[in-house]
C-alpha cells in the first residue's frame, strides 16, 4: 500500500513526520521569557578586548626606551646612565599595569554577565589604561618636573577610580556577579578600590615637594595587592583547597 504524500508548495523541504514551525530564538524576540531576556550579556568578549589592550599597552611601555651607541665603555655607561629615570618608569609602570590587569582578571572571576553600561565603563577603563604608556613617558623624559609627576598620577587616579567604579555598578545589588557572593568580600573589595586612587592622588601631591618622594610612593602603593584576600587565596594558591569540616557537604 501506497502512502498518500502530502501536496506541498514548490521550494518547500519535505519533512517526515508531523510538521511544527521552528521556535522563534530567545533573546531575540519580544515574547521570550523576561527571565532570557534579562540574562545580560556574556563576558567572554570583554575579557578578550581587555586582555588584549593591556598586551599592548605593556608593549607600548618598552617602545619608548632606545638603546644607546657608543664607541667606549665610558660613553656607553654615561649613556646608560642618562635613560636610567626611563628604566625605572618603564619597570614602574609596568608593574603597575600588570597590577591593574590583575585586579581587572580577578574582578571577571566573580563577574559573570554584562550590560551596556557596563561596556562603557569598561572602555572608560581601558582608555585610562591606554594612556599610561604617554603619562609614563612624560614623566620619565621629565622626571625633576611636578608637573609630569602630576600627570602621571592624574592619569593613575583616574583609571582607580573608573576601575572603582566598574566594580560598584556590577555588585551593586548583585548586578552582574555570582549570586550569593559574600556582602563582606564586596565591601573589602570596594575599600580597596576605593583607597588606591586616593594613594595615587596623594603622590600627586607630594611631587611638589620632592618628584623623587612621589615616585617612591608610586612604586609602594602596587603593595597593597601583595597579601591576597581570604576570599581569593585559593584561586592564586598552587595549594590544594583545604575544606573546613563544618563545610563539608554530606
Amino acid at each position: 500500500m501506497t502512502p498518500e504524500t502530502t501536496p506541498r508548495t514548490p521550494g518547500q523541504i519535505p519533512q517526515s513526520g508531523a510538521c511544527e514551525p521552528a521556535p522563534p530564538e530567545r533573546g531575540l524576540t519580544d515574547d521570550a521569557p523576561v527571565t532570557a531576556r534579562s540574562q545580560g550579556l556574556s563576558t567572554v568578549r570583554v575579557a578578550a578586548l581587555t586582555d588584549g589592550v593591556f598586551a599592548i599597552v605593556l608593549t607600548l611601555l618598552v617602545l619608548d626606551l632606545h638603546a644607546p651607541s657608543a664607541s667606549s665603555q665610558a660613553r656607553l655607561l654615561a649613556s646608560l646612565s642618562e635613560i636610567v629615570p626611563q628604566l625605572t618608569l618603564f619597570v614602574l609602570s609596568f608593574a603597575i599595569v600588570a597590577v591593574f590587569w590583575y585586579g581587572h582578571h580577578m574582578e571577571m572571576h566573580w563577574i559573570v554577565r554584562s550590560d551596556r553600561v557596563h561596556l562603557g565603563i569598561t572602555l572608560a577603563f581601558l582608555l585610562t589604561i591606554s594612556f599610561v604608556p604617554f603619562s609614563a613617558s612624560l614623566l620619565g623624559k621629565n622626571h625633576q618636573l611636578p608637573l609630569a609627576a602630576t600627570v602621571y598620577g592624574a592619569n593613575l587616579f583616574l583609571a582607580g577610580i573608573v576601575r572603582y567604579v566598574h566594580w560598584a555598578y556590577a555588585t551593586h545589588h548583585h548586578r552582574l556577579v555570582v549570586p550569593g557572593l559574600d556582602a563582606d568580600f564586596i565591601r573589602h573589595v570596594s575599600r580597596v578600590f576605593i583607597v588606591v586612587p586616593l594613594l595615587y592622588l596623594i603622590a600627586s601631591a607630594i611631587a611638589w615637594l620632592s618628584t623623587i618622594a612621589a615616585i617612591v610612593a608610586f612604586a609602594l602603593i602596587p603593595l597593597l595587592y601583595v597579601k591576597p584576600s581570604r576570599n581569593t587565596r585559593h584561586l592564586t594558591s598552587l595549594r590544594p583547597l583545604q575544606v573546613s569540616p563544618h563545610n563539608r557537604a554530606d
